[in-house]
């Protein structure tokens, strides 16, 4: 995060690899502890009408899969519709 804060600072646009890096980094962390900050990138992306692709959207999935305390698997369904709507093909 402090990589994504830098760059905004400077001014450099993040596209869709930088985002989906941060996105993946967070889904790693240790017991699916920033799941929700994965879902706050995805959520700045649409806002700066950044593309996500297949990328994007598999590692948000796994990082809902693992939230602590069970996963959101709900959400998680949200954002595979999502997916289909925007036409991105899953693998």
């Amino acid at each position: 995060l402090e990589v994504f804060g830098e760059m905004k600072r400077r001014g450099v646009e993040p596209d869709t690899v930088t985002l989906n890096a941060l996105i993946s980094a967070m889904e790693k962390a240790p017991g699916g502890s920033q799941w929700e900050k994965a879902l706050e990138v995805f959520q700045e992306m649409n806002r700066r009408g950044v593309e996500p692709n297949t990328v994007t959207f598999n590692a948000l999935i796994s990082a809902m899969g693992k939230a602590p305390g069970g996963s959101q698997w709900e959400r998680a369904l949200e954002v595979f519709e999502e997916m289909e709507r925007k036409g991105v093909q899953p693998n």
